[in-house]
């Protein structure tokens, strides 16, 4: 569910003298299970899905990039934390869209103004199931497409400081798409085929969320220091696991500085270098999904304020992002776009 299965978990189904290997993405079965378990962790497994993808599109806390690299490789390192193969395969395996948007309203008050975002965001998984019994693969493609909407009160406390608080909401699809290749499951296939596997569920959560930022301007350029707090929590539905798809629930704090640095100016137009370092503390449903209760990002990119379309595009640029400490840790090719 949104995240590659790094080991196959066994359980025995009812009515059925098999014991099979059927991937639960990221949640640990210890032992062989019957079927009523079964149920309770596949929904926990839901939950831990539409969770991970709140924090997932989220790009000020996590990003994705056009190309994966282990950073130990390429610099030489020896640190597991920073990236394995493992985990940059983890993160190949996974493709992630999202296309913000956010307009400012009419403003009544000095310094006070509200913002709407709005956003349509797609993270989907493909991945082979081996099993050690059979010579050949299933596999099973996953995917969350959200649509999101956000209101935001922003004030501006003084120069530098400023204070926004929001409230966002999240309708989200997940399906389950699996191809029986092995002959393993097919005996099962009628008991596993819409309440397990090649099935659907859907989300509706709430987000509010508070943050705070401190921004000074020189004449080199900018620098922007923030802490954001955000919880969510919400209702599941749907085909999946017959309905029975829970509460997904969790909490993240964002720490991040930012630096731009100008290069060159001519006329309108800038060309920077940008720098950020963030520290992520997440918990609820995402933390056995992330493998961690804290990570951090950092990123460096050179950006150009084009001055072309300037509603739509304040700059882009390209660089890299390198994750640390979590089980998407490793590195990634970035072009950033609106970098603010």
């Amino acid at each position: 569910m949104i995240k590659e299965m790094p080991h196959s978990k066994s359980f025995s189904m009812t009515n059925t003298s098999w014991t099979l290997a059927v991937p639960l993405f990221f949640t640990a079965l210890p032992t062989t299970v019957n079927a009523n378990t079964l149920s309770d962790l596949f929904r926990k497994d839901l939950e831990q899905s539409f969770a991970t993808s709140v924090l997932l599109n989220d790009t000020d806390v996590f990003t994705f990039g056009i190309n994966n690299f282990d950073p130990n490789k390429v610099f030489s390192l020896d640190n597991e934390d920073i990236g394995s193969n493992d985990s940059v395969s983890r993160r190949q395996n996974i493709t992630s869209l999202s296309l913000p948007y956010t307009f400012e309203l009419p403003s009544y008050i000095e310094d006070n103004h509200q913002e709407v975002t709005l956003r349509l965001s797609a993270l989907r998984i493909e991945n082979d199931v081996e099993y050690a019994a059979a010579n050949k693969n299933d596999f099973q493609k996953e995917s969350v497409v959200s649509g999101y909407v956000e209101f935001a009160n922003v004030s501006q406390l003084d120069e530098y400081w400023s204070f926004s608080s929001a409230i966002g909401n999240h309708i989200s699809y997940y399906r389950n798409d699996y191809e029986y290749r092995a002959s393993l499951l097919k005996p099962i296939q009628d008991q596993l085929d819409g309440v397990y596997l090649n099935t659907d569920a859907w989300a509706y959560i709430i987000e509010p969320k508070i943050k705070l930022m401190y921004e000074d301007k020189n004449d080199w350029g900018k620098y922007k220091l923030s802490t954001s707090w955000h919880y969510f929590n919400g209702i599941g539905w749907g085909e999946a696991n017959n309905g029975n798809v829970g509460h997904p629930e969790g909490w993240y704090i964002a720490n991040e500085a930012k630096v731009f640095y100008d290069l060159v100016r001519w006329d309108k137009n800038i060309t920077s270098m940008y720098s950020s370092i963030r520290r992520i503390d997440i918990g609820g449903d995402t933390v056995a999904s992330m493998g961690t209760t804290s990570y951090y990002e950092g990123s460096v990119g050179w950006l150009l304020n084009p001055n072309l379309f300037n509603e739509w595009v304040d700059n882009v640029g390209i660089g890299f992002t390198i994750n640390y400490g979590s089980s998407l840790k490793g590195g990634s090719l970035v072009i950033f776009f609106n970098q603010d």
